[in-house]
């Protein structure tokens, strides 16, 4: 039994599995550096972990759809993370956000158009299917390609849970859904619950950019034709969901509403707590992106939640 922290990334175009996971690591350390100097890092570097690459998959389909060749795009993001370096803790600030901001507000527009009244009546699927085309396909029931995906983080959870680990999962957009899904089926699924259901939890359950508040996306989680406990997860403690400024995919920031009868049935410790918003600094080719994990991991927010983990 030992403290781990699982990370799953999120949707779009992903640079390889390894380039990846260094980045999100360097990013985290960067963060602790900041914030916590040595003993931070140090800290984290003795905690187990195991990052969630499911890049090939979703790649391979967006290559597929689009007919584009697929681009390394590693270069770009760590250009955008030496940048998020050089600012202090205390500039992840609403004052320092609007100066970079400049272009972020039409995708926050076009995320309230295909969620809201568009998503009760089932009219979202098609608008986040020009959105986030290889979410809709995470959806599509004719297709592998969530089974394929969600097996990725199926596997490592289930180490985890034999061994008796602490866990804190970190996950991205997508991820997010990903990782509630897994949740679900561990909880409920014949071939997991007996041995796991209630019985194996998640200690702290991170969702980053999270589109689980939406209602369209609401409509597709595993449990939502269920009622009672039997519609949620049995296997969280704790959840802390952290929403960016002006972030599209979580443009309903806040969780806890949607997942209060979570808490009513006595499946959470405490209601979902809510981090809004913080500050995405990240810039990437030249334009804004309060979506970017990176600049996820960095704010001082989610290192703020993490140290409190590692030394709880």
């Amino acid at each position: 039994m030992a403290k781990k922290i699982i990370f799953i990334h999120g949707r779009s175009i992903k640079p390889p599995e390894s380039d990846l996971q260094e980045l999100w690591y360097a990013a985290v350390r960067h963060g602790l550096q900041r914030d916590f100097g040595v003993a931070g890092v140090a800290k984290f570097e003795s905690i187990k972990k195991e990052f969630v690459y499911y890049g090939k998959l979703s790649n391979d389909f967006l290559h597929e759809k689009t007919g584009v060749e697929i681009p390394d795009d590693i270069e770009s993001r760590q250009e955008a993370f030496e940048m998020l370096k050089t600012y202090r803790r205390s500039d992840f600030n609403k004052m320092t956000y609007k100066k970079i901001a400049k272009n972020s507000f039409l995708k926050e527009a076009l995320a309230d158009t295909f969620s809201g009244a568009l998503s009760m009546i089932r009219a979202g699927t098609p608008l986040i299917s020009v959105v986030a085309p290889d979410m809709a396909h995470y959806w599509n029931q004719d297709a592998y390609f969530g089974s394929d995906i969600r097996l990725r983080l199926t596997d490592v959870l289930k180490k985890a849970f034999d061994n008796n680990d602490e866990i804190m999962l970190v996950s991205h957009s997508l991820g997010t859904i990903i990782s509630y899904d897994n949740l679900w089926k561990f909880s409920h699924y014949g071939e997991y619950r007996r041995d796991y259901g209630a019985n194996k939890k998640i200690e702290l359950f991170v969702t980053m950019g999270s589109p689980l508040g939406d209602e369209n996306a609401k409509q597709h989680l595993k449990g939502k034709e269920s009622s009672g406990k039997l519609k949620y997860p049995l296997n969280i403690k704790r959840w802390t969901n952290i929403s960016a400024e002006d972030d599209y995919i979580s443009h309903d920031s806040r969780l806890k509403n949607d997942f209060s009868e979570m808490y009513r049935a006595g499946l959470l410790e405490q209601p979902v707590k809510d981090i809004y918003p913080v500050y995405n600094l990240t810039v990437r080719n030249e334009s804004p992106n309060p979506h970017s994990a990176i600049g996820y991991l960095v704010n001082p927010k989610f290192i703020d939640v993490l140290s409190e983990w590692m030394y709880s």
